[in-house]
């Protein structure tokens, strides 16, 4: 069968954005406010003092817990908007699809489900990665019953944050199938990221495609695929301070080891943030190294600082320079 030509160029791309504008912010908005941010944050979390001490972890948290804080409660009572505002993303944006296929706009599930099963062409985003796709699709088909019930019947309860919801349809219920808090937040995480991504707001890059396969993975029991194998994703920004010099040096291996001990059990990634600093303290440049230019067998970094121009980026704003230079002057 003859895979049909879709485009997805500038005026699809903004018309997606256009569908799905208002529930994308709703669900980032929802998790910002009760401080589970859906975005990845860019933070130093590792930071190796000039004296040759052992890292120092600095843990970011958001937001305060109070008596009477509502924010908890918010997202206990809107457990069943949550589930139908990223099933109505989902739907809109397999329906963006099929309509870049050449098939017209229809309120039928049952065909819509039909048609992503055959030779429709997605976006390259999604197309390149076979398993989004079926876990798309199926999720697709295994929500559509559930969303159904929570518009037009009233056999689900919402408790505590968490959600049980049975499927109805021609007088027949079947059985509860529940949502915990997280089943909601990676519902929410998966299609959020997916549109910001599509959108070109977010870049998808391999710490973020792994957020999705965990989150789909941590879904598995409402797709019914496959586990992806993928384990918890950790990302952290390492910072290390070097006297300005004509050669940039850092322990890559030492490094690996302390991110593994930091973060055992995960699959973790991290950028190098090196911090150089003139002897008087009166200046300093910094460079962000990417994961990608990390990569084993490398045990040492070792680059010239025409080599590190292409990385530069501001300062961090926290760090006391003329103390960083004393204190890199006399480990000299």
């Amino acid at each position: 069968m003859t895979i049909p030509t879709a485009f997805y160029g500038r005026t699809e791309l903004a018309d997606l954005s256009a569908r799905t504008d208002y529930e994308t912010w709703l669900l980032e908005a929802v998790y910002e406010i009760t401080d589970q941010r859906i975005a990845v944050e860019d933070v130093d979390e590792l930071i190796y003092p000039p004296s040759g001490r052992p890292p120092t972890q600095t843990i970011y948290g958001v937001g305060n817990f109070t008596i009477g804080d509502w924010r908890p409660r918010f997202l206990e009572a809107g457990a069943p908007i949550v589930l139908v505002t990223a099933f109505k993303l989902l739907d809109m944006l397999l329906e963006w699809v099929l309509i870049a296929n050449g098939h017209g706009s229809t309120y039928r599930f049952v065909q819509k489900i039909k048609l992503l099963k055959g030779s429709v062409q997605f976006p390259t985003l999604i197309a390149s990665r076979p398993w989004l796709r079926e876990r798309l699709v199926a999720l697709y088909e295994k929500l559509e019953p559930l969303r159904g019930t929570i518009i037009h019947e009233r056999h689900f309860k919402s408790s505590g944050g968490s959600l049980q919801v049975s499927a109805s349809k021609g007088g027949a219920v079947g059985a509860p199938i529940k949502f915990t808090p997280t089943d909601l937040r990676n519902l929410a995480l998966v299609l959020v990221s997916l549109l910001r991504y599509l959108e070109g707001k977010w870049t998808m890059d391999a710490f973020r495609e792994k957020r999705v396969r965990h989150a789909l993975d941590e879904l598995a029991h409402l797709h019914t695929l496959s586990s992806l194998g993928q384990l918890p994703p950790g990302f952290l920004n390492v910072r290390v301070y070097v006297s300005e010099g004509g050669q940039v040096r850092c322990d890559l291996d030492r490094v690996r080891r302390d991110v593994a001990a930091k973060r055992p059990n995960q699959d973790v990634m991290f950028d190098l943030r090196i911090v150089s600093i003139n002897s008087d303290g009166s200046r300093a440049t910094a460079y962000l190294i990417p994961w990608s230019q990390l990569q084993p067998p490398s045990a040492q970094l070792k680059k010239s600082v025409v080599d590190l121009a292409r990385f530069e980026v501001p300062p961090p704003s926290d760090i006391d320079l003329k103390a960083l230079a004393r204190e890199l002057n006399s480990g000299s």
